[in-house]
Parts: structure tokens; sequence; C-alpha cells
């Protein structure tokens, strides 16, 4: 033992002497925070007061269903959905019926909306994923369209992927500021290898359609965005940004300065605030694996998205971060709570093995 202790001292002398400092090496990642640590163990900790309603919404005869991206409840029980099926705009009363469609041909690929102050919806187009020619000189627009299907404006250059004053990178969700500004997600992973790969990032418009200005780069660190996938104000007027390919959410102050980071809700697909500060969060990701060639920055091959997490929908605090309850068993990334207790949450995969019969589901409080 005193050789050992003899060997090792030498060790550590001959290191300083060439001027190397011995040190353990710290870990590259934050240790998990309390919350962090409660929040993985999901459903094993949390409760889960809902249950999903069977068989809603009821899909009317010659439509096909599409990946439900992006849900603006009512709140009378039903909501104006996005698919990624033609057509994409429709709007579900609280029985489950289709009573409005529109949009045909409108969109290469539906990516989250939302509604102005003079209720006329807001519509996001990411464009392609990937190079193809069938969508040549489509997409990377914002649309605004009347509740009725008139379009009003159409935002961006259509088949450019730019982050300018008049073109998006590609945008995935928007969320009206208490001015009425529409305040807009850009940047969706993937993208195409023509599109701008570094221009992630926060937008601000008039309710005319004027640019304001844009805040934000690729990246991980404040305000900073890797894929900003949903957007969601709380009643400071502060900005909750799902930065999914981060894993985080990111929180932004109402002139778009950062104020923290949350980790402890997954990796965040959806974002929704309910007027009480109820703070609700999708997770479809998390045990997912990229396979591959890297499919976005946080790199590719056989990569589990966000390890030791589970998929599911979260529900906290947006007051204080605390985290109360989970469902589990589901992967949305359309995500919209209601102020009557319902949760709307849209699939982009294997709908035919959900209890709704499809790609939306609908969460309610209580028991069957």
């Amino acid at each position: 033992m005193r050789d050992a202790k003899l060997a090792a001292l030498v060790c550590i002398g001959s290191a300083l002497a060439l001027g190397n400092v011995v040190t353990a090496q710290p870990s590259t990642d934050p240790p998990p925070s309390a919350l962090e640590q409660l929040a993985r163990r999901g459903a094993s900790t949390m409760t889960n007061p809902y249950r999903m309603v069977e068989r809603w919404p009821a899909l009317p005869d010659g439509m096909t269903w599409g990946a439900a991206i992006g849900i603006i409840p009512d709140n009378k029980g039903g909501a104006w959905m996005m698919f990624r099926s033609e057509p994409p705009i429709n709007y579900i009363d609280a029985s489950g019926k289709f009573t409005k469609s529109f949009g045909r041909g409108l969109l290469v690929q539906g990516h989250g909306f939302c509604m102005d102050r003079d209720g006329n919806l807001w519509v996001g187009d990411s464009g392609p994923f990937a190079e193809d020619p069938a969508t040549k000189g489509r997409g990377f627009q914002l649309h605004k369209l009347t509740q009725d299907g008139k379009l009003l404006l159409s935002l961006g250059k259509p088949g450019v992927s730019r982050a300018g004053t008049d073109t998006f990178v590609g945008p995935t969700a928007c969320a009206v500021a208490a001015n009425g500004d529409i305040v807009v997600a850009d940047g969706h992973w993937p993208r195409p290898a023509s599109a701008q790969q570094d221009g992630d990032r926060i937008v601000v418009l008039k309710p005319d359609g004027t640019f304001v200005r844009s805040v934000g780069s690729l990246g991980s660190g404040p305000r900073e965005f890797m894929g900003p996938h949903a957007l969601a104000f709380d009643s400071r007027g502060r900005l909750f940004v799902a930065d999914r390919s981060n894993n985080r959410v990111q929180i932004l102050d109402e002139n778009l300065e950062f104020v923290d980071e949350w980790r402890h809700f997954g990796r965040p697909s959806g974002v929704s605030i309910l007027k009480d500060d109820t703070l609700i969060v999708s997770d479809s990701e998390s045990t997912n694996y990229i396979d591959g060639p890297p499919a976005a920055p946080e790199g590719g091959g056989r990569v589990l998205r966000n390890p030791g997490w589970q998929t599911g929908i979260r529900i906290g605090s947006s007051v204080d971060g605390s985290f109360r309850q989970f469902i589990p068993g589901t992967r949305p990334e359309g995500l919209a709570g209601d102020e009557l207790g319902n949760i709307f949450a849209g699939l982009t995969a294997r709908c035919d093995l959900s209890p709704s019969g499809g790609c939306l589901q609908k969460w309610v409080r209580g028991s069957r």
C-alpha cells in the first residue's frame, strides 16, 4: 500500500513539474435538479387524473387521417385542428363533428397555427423536411386566413428558406402577444440541405404582417434555439418556447430577453398555458432514436434523443416550474389545453393504435 501511494505521489509530482494540472474532469452536462429527477420518474410518482375520450372525433366520409400538428381550442369543448392531410384546416365541435374544412393545396407541411384578436387564423407551413422536386417553389410561408377559409395574406417567399425580414427558415408555430403582435417560431429540424441551416429564431410581426424584429440563432445558449417547435405566453407576458432539439423549455420575458430554461418537462414538442398559468407540455420524442445521417445539429447515428425520459404529457405551473401530473402512454406533438380542463393532443404517427380512433386525442378529467 505504501509503495502504491508513493507511486501515485511521484506521478502527480511529475505532472506538476511538466506544467500539467491534475484535476477530475467534470461532466459537460449539468447535474439534474430535484425537479428534473422527479420528472424523469414520471408515471411512477405522478398522478394522472385524465382519461381519453374514445372514438373522438368522428372522421367524415372521404377524409383520411393525417398527422395532427396544430390545435386551437374554442373553450367550448371543440377545437380548430391542422392536419397533414387534405383539407388541412378543420373545425371540430364538442360532439366531435367536423363543421368546417378548408385549405386544400395551400400547404406543403402544415406546422402549427394561432388565432389573432380578430379571429383570423395564422397558419405555418414549415416546408418539406428534405429536398423534394415535387414541392419545389412551395412552402416556408405563413398564411393569414379567415375562419371561412378566405386567404388574406401570405408572408415569406414560396420555396425559399432564409432568415430574413421577408422570408422564413420554416415557421413551426405562432402565438399572439398581449399587444396583438404575432410571434412566430422559425426553424424546423429536419430541413432540406438548401435551407438556411443556422437561422433558428423567434420572429415578431404586426397584425398586418409587417416585420418588427427577430431574435436568436442556432445554438444551445440563452436566446439560441435548435428547432423552436411551439410557443405559449403566460399571464405575465413571458414567452415559453419549446426548444425541442435542445431538450428544454426556454423562457423569455416580454422584451424577448432570456429569463430561464427548464429541462424537467422532457423533450418538448408542444406547449400550452392556461389563464391560471397551468403549464402543459407534450413530449413525443424522448424515447426516439436518431438513425443514420444527422437529422439535426444534435447529431446522427444510433443516438437516443433524450435518455432517461418518458414520452407523454407533463402538467405543472408556469409560475414556479412545479411538476404536478403526468399522462403516460401517448406521444403527441400538437398540444393545447382549454379552460374547461380538456387537453387536446395531436399524434404524428401510429394513429391507428390510438383509442381515439385517429391522430387526435381528447383528454378529459375524471374516471370512465
